[in-house]
């Protein structure tokens, strides 16, 4: 039987991680795209598509007739994304998308959800045992979508996984994010102003976020499940590491911007219910594997 995934926000910075691990799992891959991406992945199929237009979403599911789904698309600008009202027009979306998707015949979706689901009051974040309480209205809008496509798939007699990735970096990272910003601080000679690093952190290299998300799409697997390293480490640990591998530590400011007053001081995911359920996916980077390859990959593109 052809296994053929649609995959949205393929062009992302997740997304595109995800591509040659699905082909690698034998997975036909068709990645929607909301204008011609600038590079594409050899063997990957790539259908434009504005996912806000339902009689468009719903012809290109008649045509691919796919058999999995893995909806990575959101909300497309990076800063302000826990309070934007887009994330209510995403919430719409990602329902549409999902209704197409079965009516076209679609048998097993994977959804991402993240670290923001969580109450992060006890900092441990467990699946099916902490609240989903988020302090967010981003968190909020994807538990709403969450409860209703648990429900829906249920009805319909289809599969739903919800992934929950935590605190990624790595190459592609959007520029306005921790990691990038410091990064390209470090290359092009000039400070990276950083709050004080203290608070603790669950990280993960995207390459293996990607792959994560490529093996839980291809399981049997139903439910919510974590997508992280379960390790908490500290964030000035991590930028640290960046400015070891730039070889520039003395440009780091500590210290010389404020923490973000609603972040708890500790954030990280229980990784038990993931490894006792065989997952098929073994993590390569550690943190300092993993800055060593951002850096490299940043200083390659200037």
């Amino acid at each position: 039987m052809t296994k053929i995934i649609l995959v949205t926000g393929a062009t992302g910075f997740i997304g595109r991680n995800t591509l040659v691990p699905l082909m690698e799992r034998g997975f036909e891959v068709v990645a929607l795209t909301s204008r011609n991406p600038e590079n594409t992945v050899p063997g990957v199929r790539y259908v434009q598509c504005d996912l806000s237009d339902r009689d468009a979403v719903r012809a290109v599911m008649a045509e691919i007739a796919p058999s999995h789904l893995l909806h990575l698309a959101w909300r497309a600008v990076v800063s302000g994304l826990w309070t934007a009202p887009e994330n209510m027009d995403w919430l719409q979306i990602s329902l549409d998308l999902a209704r197409a998707f079965v009516e076209a015949g679609g048998k097993r979706m994977t959804v991402c959800g993240s670290c923001g689901d969580y109450d992060w009051t006890s900092g441990l974040c467990t699946e099916d045992v902490t609240p989903l309480a988020p302090s967010t209205f981003y968190g909020q809008a994807k538990v709403a979508l969450y409860q209703a496509l648990t429900g829906f798939a249920e009805i319909n007699g289809v599969e739903l996984a919800w992934p929950r990735v935590f605190f990624v970096y790595g190459p592609g990272e959007h520029e306005s994010r921790l990691g990038a910003s410091v990064v390209k601080s470090l290359l092009n000679g000039e400070e990276a102003l950083c709050s004080h690093g203290m608070q603790l952190r669950d990280y993960m290299h995207v390459g293996d976020v990607g792959a994560g998300l490529a093996a839980l799409s291809d399981s049997s697997l139903t439910g919510a499940y974590n997508i992280a390293s379960g390790e908490a480490v500290r964030v000035k640990d991590v930028i640290e590491g960046l400015a070891a591998a730039a070889g520039r530590p003395e440009l780091v400011k500590l210290g010389a911007r404020a923490a973000p007053a609603f972040e708890p001081p500790l954030i990280t995911a229980d990784m038990t219910k993931t490894r006792k359920a065989g997952l098929d996916w073994t993590p390569r980077f550690d943190i300092e594997s993993g800055t060593l390859d951002t850096v490299d990959w940043f200083r390659n593109q200037l």
